[in-house]
């Protein structure tokens, strides 16, 4: 099952816009207020999948490639209605009144997505751990809509984050079975803040893609004191640490290389913060994360 799981993530976008897409598109001679209506329903479905849904399976371009399509197909559609005039007869209720409700469920969702990148409470501010590439926050913020795993997990405002080809896509392919075709695989980790190491796990193995282990949820990991924070960053890879516990790092000191070690389907780097045992927020650089957030390294 867990095999499957990234066949399943990069279809479900394609799935989810293209069905929006095919929905418009096959209206016919309806009035303007009904096409206007179903234009919204349906843009909400795309706006919905282009915030949230995980495009770096396939290529995170291809959420572009389908903002654009909808609007070339809302224009036809709307041209179409132009042409049919107002003949919808006794269909305008019974279509209406659906792609209403699927509009404000989805105008919803939207707002949640929306409001992912602007989480409340206490922040703690560092410096973004990777360099010398094109990275990718793969699930994260702070709403159940851009971060359900984590929601799911206890770890709400956590992100897990990838490296992406030139192709948008985070692997060669949607799911390889070598761990060296994924981009952030052996990527040098740094130290996003000045602090002590508090702890570290250096000796479990990294896992196949889809083999997750599941007794060491954290696999191998450092646990970083940053001002009055703990910084969890896990999934490393085996035998990479380069730091002890006690030691004094400064920003930017190599820490380690990002693997696939723990409780995880494909390298990725997973990164959080705790003050006092209780979850805080994290941003880079001033910035908030959410999922589709894409981060130039330095």
């Amino acid at each position: 099952m867990s095999e499957s799981l990234p066949i399943a993530f990069a279809v479900y976008p394609l799935l989810l816009s293209g069905i929006s897409l095919i929905w418009l598109v096959s209206l016919r001679h309806r009035s303007w207020l009904n096409w206007a209506v179903w234009a919204l329903a349906c843009g909400s479905i795309i706006a919905f999948a282009f915030m949230t849904n995980p495009w770096a399976f396939t290529s995170y371009y291809l959420r572009y490639v389908f903002l654009g399509l909808f609007v070339v197909v809302a224009v036809f559609s709307s041209l179409l209605t132009k042409r049919g005039g107002s003949h919808s007869g006794t269909r305008y209720g019974r279509i209406t009144v659906p792609s209403i409700v699927v509009f404000f469920l989805f105008a919803v969702l939207d707002i949640l997505a929306i409001a992912s990148h602007y989480p409340s409470g206490e922040m703690l501010d560092v410096t973004f751990p990777l360099r010398s590439g094109t990275y990718y926050v793969l699930q994260g913020g702070a709403s159940a809509v851009t971060n359900p795993f984590h929601v799911l997990g206890g770890s709400k405002l956590a992100l897990d984050i990838v490296k992406l080809n030139s192709f948008g896509n985070r692997a060669d392919g949607i799911a390889p079975q070598a761990l060296s075709a994924y981009e952030i695989f052996g990527e040098k980790l740094y130290s996003p803040c000045y602090g002590n190491i508090f702890k570290v796990r250096d000796s479990l193995q990294d896992n196949l893609p889809g083999n997750p282990d599941t007794e060491h949820p954290e696999g191998n990991y450092i646990v970083l004191k940053c001002a009055e924070a703990d910084i969890l960053m896990a999934h490393l890879k085996q035998g990479s640490i380069k730091v002890a516990p006690g030691e004094v790092v400064t920003v930017g000191q190599p820490l380690a290389e990002i693997g696939n070690s723990g409780n995880t389907l494909e390298p990725h780097l997973h990164i959080g913060a705790t003050k006092d045992g209780m979850e805080m927020g994290l941003r880079f650089n001033g910035r908030s994360l959410s999922i589709n957030s894409v981060i130039a390294g330095m």
